[in-house]
């Protein structure tokens, strides 16, 4: 198949068939790098009662509206597109296909990652098709079950190790590239017939099962009230885990439910290296979400997490919003992972005057009026979410992490935070 260069675009939840909502068109700079990009609302979706902006950079008017400049996608087919691990598939699966078909181009590029994403995986509610007809785009991907963990697991490590075959590529690329985030990772429908995420071990994790920490993440953060998506813990070969997370953006198993990610709806590109602040990031909830109140005191509780765990791979793309009938709200937590790496990663600031490679849970208690929290609310949250942090040992050895892995992660729980949280 010759890569689009437009599509139309479509929209599940708002009724029981998908509702067509505009055509995107791609702008190519040399082959297939993506230049830009411009998008129509259809007039249909304009009219209806329900419509609502597929994401903060295209507002709902009538015309072709084109991407910012520090973008070549607009935020939502950004979110729905994915990142390095599914990429790197896809490039792969492609290059595969043309060593039998040398009409196809000898490189793809944003566009095509978008259009190349599994039909029924891929992130949010967005479907596509090409203006020029047929049926849903890279709608023949198939999606695995628990019971194909093994393969999966084979596969993803032979791909790793750049020992896949050309039938690898084609499993992984049907299986695993999407939703985001460069680690390995595969969909998987569970025995409740729910889409999940099973995140496997990287072969650069070293000595840490990055899998099981996330779940100890998790179990504290469920413990102090945060909203955390439905997961289990797989222990597999020696001291690895695979993780398998219900997928939030689906509803009652498979049904598709609109999400957009922070960096989105704060409009900052992909690769923007601005330093936004956790601070900055509550003016972006108390204007995009349908209850501010409830989600401003539930991102505060996250930011609190985050610091005390020290997870540092909180980048904008690691938050976001689901749409609900009413409008925006905060998606589940995601990607919490534990990091016994401090002063060396630069993450997200709370405030102007947080130091992003060493993060204070003070500087967060003296923004609490940007959550439209008072100071004793935020101290008694604070010192909530430290208490139950203490008790990260016992929850990792119920996950089964050996005591000497514990002893390796201890730096990622820092006393001195502690401390300052439980003042």
């Amino acid at each position: 198949m010759i890569p689009a260069t437009s599509v139309e675009v479509w929209v599940d939840g708002l009724e029981d068939e998908p509702v067509q909502v505009g055509v995107l068109s791609a702008s190519f700079q040399g082959a297939r790098n993506l230049a830009s990009s411009a998008f129509e609302y259809d007039s249909t979706f304009l009219a209806r009662v329900d419509r609502y902006p597929l994401s903060p950079d295209l507002p709902l008017s009538s015309g072709r509206q084109y991407a910012a400049e520090n973008r070549t996608l607009f935020g939502a087919f950004a979110d729905a597109a994915p990142d390095e691990w599914g990429q790197t598939i896809i490039e792969a699966n492609h290059a595969a296909l043309r060593q039998h078909d040398q009409t196809l181009p000898g490189r793809i590029g944003e566009f095509d990652f978008l259009t190349g994403v599994s039909d029924f995986t891929r992130a949010g509610a967005l479907r596509l098709r090409s203006t020029a007809g047929g049926g849903w785009l890279s709608a023949d991907d198939g999606v695995a079950n628990l019971h194909d963990l093994e393969r999966i697991l084979a596969v993803a490590g032979r791909y790793e190790a750049d020992e896949a075959s050309a039938e690898d590529v084609a499993y992984l690329n049907d299986v695993a590239t999407s939703p985001g985030g460069a680690r390995p990772k595969a969909n998987v429908l569970t025995g409740r017939g729910a889409l999940a995420l099973a995140k496997l071990p990287h072969s650069k994790d070293g000595t840490i099962d990055v899998e099981a920490w996330e779940g100890v993440a998790l179990t504290l953060a469920s413990n102090v009230g945060i909203v955390t998506p439905r997961w289990t813990h797989r222990s597999v070969s020696g001291d690895r885990s695979v993780l398998v997370v219900d997928r939030f953006d689906r509803d009652a198993g498979v049904g598709r439910i609109g999400y957009i990610s922070a960096a989105s709806a704060l409009e900052v590109g992909r690769y923007d290296n601005s330093r936004v602040t956790y601070e900055q990031f509550s003016d972006t909830i108390d204007t995009i979400s349908c209850t501010p109140r409830v989600d401003l005191r539930e991102m505060f509780t996250r930011i609190a997490l985050t610091i005390l765990v020290n997870n540092v791979d909180d980048h904008w793309r690691n938050h976001g919003f689901l749409r609900t009938p009413a409008g925006w709200r905060l998606s589940p937590v995601f990607d919490v992972n534990p990091s016994p790496r401090r002063g060396s990663v630069t993450a997200r600031p709370v405030n102007d005057d947080d130091d992003p490679r060493d993060r204070d849970v003070r500087n967060l208690v003296r923004v609490a009026d940007a959550f439209r929290l008072t100071g004793d609310t935020a101290r008694d949250i604070v010192r909530g979410v430290a208490a139950e942090v203490r008790q990260w040992p016992s929850v990792a050895t119920a996950l089964d992490i050996p005591t000497s892995q514990q002893e390796r992660m201890r730096p990622a729980f820092s006393e001195r935070q502690l401390e300052y949280a439980e003042r």
